[in-house]
Formats: C-alpha cells, structure tokens, sequence
C-alpha cells in the first residue's frame, strides 16, 4: 500500500509547473505515514525555510481534503497521532562546512520525498539512499523509496533520469514519469495563461511545456548531452601519449587542479589548499609516476603559477591564455584551446574521470560557461567568454574548465609533422 511502485525505488516526478508535484508528495506522505504507526519520513528542499513554507501550506490542504486531522506541525517537522512523523530537512549544500553531508550519517528513516529537486545537490540524493529502508521497513514490507520532484534543469536529474528514460535505458529501482500542467485537471485557467504568458522563451519551454531539452544559451558551444556524455564515453581508450595540466592555486585561492590526460581519457586531481612547494612536488610526482616528459607539461603562469616551470624545471609549456594563437583565427590561445576542447567533447573523444561527485558536479557547472564571445561580430576570429564573465555566471573561478582548456594546447600547438593529435 502507498507504494511509488513495484521495484522502484527513486522516483523521479518532473515537468511543467502547476502539474501536481506537491499536491503528489505530500498526499504520498499523509497517506503512508496515516497507514504506518510510528513510520519516519522525510521531506527536503535546498533549504529549511522553503522546506517548512512550502509543505505546510500544501499538506494542511492535502490533510483538508482527505478530512484527515490527526497530526500536529512542531519544530522537527509533521507529527502524527499514530507515532509517525515526517522531519524536514535542510539539503543546503556547504561546501566548507559540510561538503560531504554528513550530517545525515546518523539518520535513519523509512524513506523520503524531495522537493524542487533541481536546486538540490546530487550528493545529498546519493546521502539520503544510505538513509532509507531504515526504519521499519521490514515490520511493515515497506520499500525503501524516494519521490523526488522538480521542473526541468540539465544536471543529475537530466543525467540519471531523463536522459536514460528518453533514450529507453531507464531501469530499476529508477523510474521517471513527465509533468505536464495538463495532467492537473484542478489547475485553473489563469494559472496556464500565466505560463502562456512568460516572455523568456527559455522559463516558458521548461514551465509550461515541461521541456527538458529546452535550449538555455545559442552561444553555447556545448550542448548539454555531450557534456553528460563526457563522463561515460567508453569507447575512449586510455592508450596513448601522457601530459599534464596544472591550474594552480595557492593556499586560501580558488581551487588547485591537476589533469592527467593518456589516450582520450582524463584524470582529474583536485585539492582546495596547496603550499608552493607542494604544488610543485605534486606535478612532479606525477611526472615520475606516470612517466610524462616536462615537455609534455603544461602549466598556468598568467597568476600565481609563473614560479612553477622554474621549479619543476625543463621544457614546461607555460600556458599565457592571452597569448598569440597558434592558427591565427582566434582572439588569443585560450580561445583557440577552448573551441578544440568543445569540439573533442562534442564529438564525444574524451572521456572525464573523477571520484568526488561534487567535482563532476562543478565540472558540468564550468563546461556550461564555455560560451562564444561577441558572436553577432563580423569577425574571422573566434572568441571565449572571459574569466570574469565566467565567474559571474556561476559564481566561483572555472579552474577545472581551465586545466582541461590547457591541455588543448598540445592538440593545436603545430609540430612538425602538422598539428599534433594527443590521443593516437
């Protein structure tokens, strides 16, 4: 009873708005916790206040209409007569504080509902499914499940619901199920005509069509897909020459990255402090490991980074992103590299590996920012964004983007057999 369906575990319920996702979740919760005696639910939003704002309002018409009265709201969450409770809680993501959430390590619960999922972090999903089944499930033969809600935004619930589920390759214990503003018959007409209404073409595609292909920025010189793609493109070999990226940061600024690249695959290596000396006992080691000539390194030395080639010694690359390009046709080298990291991408020719999922997350982040510049120009040479430009979208340095940007700069540097290519 009350189950979201059998062999389903994490339900992802997304779309249009005004299609019932709340009226759903909190209907799916009053009903099981009303059925269970002394169950314990959650329900999540990206932070504590809209978590209490939003479910009050709507459970107190959910309870309304079934005429059920048998609770109390108090400071944890919605308690029930029967024992059953329903916690709120904060899945604000802290970086600092918290960036593993470990704050729910000791929780134990039955299962769970979050809402308006897309401002949510995949880490905390990941958390919160160690977090479930644990909590009378056996007694009852209650499955461990979580009913996750949003409207449509290209990251995790992109990644590992829609995208599979469009492409037929969608399977237990995930199931996805389209929202539209149509499937709620008690919606009101002005409500759709608002949507109607919205100017951005963008807010409308995603609000009243529910579209989760919606087309965000023309300049945009990837496509999400080939972004999601970048993370499990098999086919790309790790057969082949070896170099390294450094984007280096020192201790208290932004984010010291590393990025090994053999064949078409890349390792990613990040730290958030790094002393001078360590960053370059890092490099070398990496060097000696993985046997990369100095040649085959490249390193950022427009900022703090310029004292490293000296110290690593030999023939270290040093990366000047304002520098000439090499064809010519593009504004400066990090343009150039950054149109020859789209077009890998795109072609799905790399494949990204990294084992902190907050990375890939923030890497998805960076790889959205790699934006044409001044594209209605009349101009033969071609252009990025710019640093600055970047950091006021997403609100933090792109140094991921810039260590695996670097890197092109052994596929568009000219050798003397031509332009080199770095993964045969």
């Amino acid at each position: 009873m009350c189950a979201l369906g059998d062999g389903v575990n994490y339900l992802l319920y997304g779309g249009a708005g005004g299609g019932g996702k709340s009226w759903l979740g909190c209907t799916w919760l009053l009903m099981v916790c009303s059925h269970f005696a002394g169950v314990r639910y959650f329900v999540g939003r990206n932070n504590l206040v809209d978590t209490r704002a939003s479910v009050l309002v709507t459970f107190t018409k959910v309870a309304s209409a079934m005429q059920y009265e048998a609770y109390r709201f108090n400071d944890e969450g919605i308690q029930f007569a029967n024992g059953s409770v329903i916690v709120f809680l904060d899945l604000s993501y802290y970086p600092k504080k918290d960036p593993m959430f470990e704050r729910f390590g000791s929780k134990e619960f039955t299962g769970g509902w979050i809402e308006e999922a897309g401002e949510v972090h995949e880490l905390a999903f990941e958390v919160l499914k160690s977090r479930i089944g644990r909590h009378l499930n056996d007694r009852y033969d209650i499955p461990a499940q979580i009913l996750i809600t949003c409207n449509p935004k290209k990251n995790w619930l992109y990644n590992n619901f829609y995208k599979p589920w469009r492409e037929g390759a969608l399977k237990e214990p995930y199931a996805f199920i389209q929202a539209l503003v149509e499937d709620n018959t008690y919606i009101g007409k002005d409500y759709i005509e608002a949507l109607d209404n919205i100017k951005d073409r963008v807010t409308r595609e995603r609000l009243r069509l529910g579209m989760w292909e919606y087309d965000d920025n023309p300049a945009a010189l990837l496509d999400y897909d080939a972004i999601a793609d970048l993370f499990t493109n098999d086919h790309c070999t790790a057969i082949g020459k070896q170099y390294i990226s450094a984007d280096v940061a020192l201790k208290g600024r932004d984010l010291y990255v590393r990025a090994n690249r053999s064949g078409d695959t890349i390792y990613l290596t990040t730290a958030p402090i790094m002393e001078a000396d360590e960053v370059v006992d890092d490099i070398k080691r990496s060097s000696r490991e993985r046997a990369v000539p100095h040649s085959q390194i490249v390193v950022d030395t427009d900022g703090v980074g310029a004292y490293v080639p000296r110290y690593v010694g030999g023939a270290v690359f040093q990366f000047h992103g304002e520098a000439r390009s090499f064809s010519g046709n593009y504004s400066n080298l990090k343009s150039e590299c950054g149109y020859k990291l789209a077009e890998l991408i795109q072609q799905r020719r790399l494949r990204v590996i990294c084992q902190d999922a907050s990375i890939k997350t923030r890497l998805q982040e960076e790889l959205g920012v790699l934006i044409a510049d001044n594209i209605d120009n009349d101009t033969r040479k071609r252009s990025i964004i710019t640093k600055d430009k970047m950091k006021a979208i997403i609100g933090h340095s792109p140094d991921i983007l810039d260590a695996l940007l670097m890197l092109m700069v052994f596929e568009v540097r000219p050798s003397r057999g031509g332009i080199q290519r770095v993964g045969l």
